[in-house]
């Protein structure tokens, strides 16, 4: 099997080139040779990762966060190869998921006596895919809005996340959409609509605590529409996963199918990359991607 490096140089605060290197030290150490690859420009860990993948089993080591895990991940569905997931990014999120330490030496050392599991993926439109969580409304423009304080110095992501969620209430708006699942189908005015592949986003928020990347099944949380108090009252409740009998808060679980429509665009967050649509499908692909789970030894 090989091993691939694969890094964003500016995640973790332009540290993506130096924590790589230190991964290679460590995997060189215990006798793993390995490359590493720094991507230039926005898909390219993807193309990387196909070729790649198909060329021999590989084992690719994630250097950044949820978008550069997306990309990655992308690359390898449905075949052998698989990813050990590094928290150096902002939020971190699915590593939280599946990894039992946060520090990056641990995990890689952990890693080299662990095989990967398979995890289930969100397949989209436009074949792009979603490893973690597909998001719609307040916390997509969250997300959107986090590349104002992305690069302030010396605070954690987290922390990075609350401003921009302070500084998205002020804009309070709502949106008009049509969602409709393998379960139910309606059409009403939502804050936000939280699809969930992984259990964490926006830096530990847990919308659905139900949600496994490995049951073959999606939850999804919405949030019908609020007003600016309302917000400020649930916001609390939602971050800190008090939100499960309130209203305007509804859960579904054992979802395989949705689809997001609306007449005017909407903000969606992919795993943190957002963009601005008027429509999304996706479906679960269970046990699609090769991932190495970190349990505590």
């Amino acid at each position: 099997m090989k091993h691939i490096i694969m890094a964003n140089p500016v995640s973790g605060r332009k540290k993506g080139y130096q924590n790589a290197v230190i991964v290679q030290k460590l995997l060189k150490k215990n006798g793993i040779e390995s490359e590493i690859f720094c991507s230039k420009y926005a898909g390219e860990l993807t193309e990387i990762s196909r070729k790649k993948a198909k060329r021999a089993k590989t084992r690719f080591y994630c250097i950044g966060g949820d978008g550069t895990l997306n990309e990655i991940v992308s690359g390898i569905v449905n075949t052998s190869s698989e990813v050990v997931v590094l928290p150096c990014g902002t939020g971190n999120d699915f590593s939280r998921h599946i990894n039992h330490y946060r520090s990056l030496r641990k995990i890689v050392l952990t890693s080299i006596k662990s095989e990967s599991s398979k995890f289930d993926i969100i397949k989209l439109n436009n074949n792009r895919y979603s490893i973690n969580v597909l998001n719609a409304g307040f916390d997509a423009l969250v997300a959107y809005n986090l590349k104002h304080f992305r690069w302030i110095p010396f605070i954690s992501g987290t922390a990075k996340y609350n401003l921009s969620i302070v500084y998205t209430l002020f804009t309070n708006r709502n949106y008009h959409l049509k969602i409709k699942t393998n379960e139910f189908e309606e059409k009403s005015k939502y804050t936000l609509v939280a699809v969930s592949n992984g259990k964490y986003y926006g830096g530990g928020v847990v919308p659905s605590p139900e949600a496994r990347a490995d049951d073959g099944k999606l939850s999804i949380c919405k949030v019908t529409a609020t007003n600016l108090i309302t917000k400020l009252i649930l916001l609390p409740k939602y971050k800190n996963c008090e939100h499960l009998d309130l209203k305007p808060a509804y859960i579904n679980n054992d979802i395989q199918t949705i689809s997001i429509v609306s007449n005017k665009l909407f903000p969606l967050s992919i795993d943190g990359e957002v963009i601005f649509t008027t429509r999304v499908r996706g479906e679960v692909l269970p046990g699609a991607v090769n991932i190495v789970k970190i349990d505590k030894k």
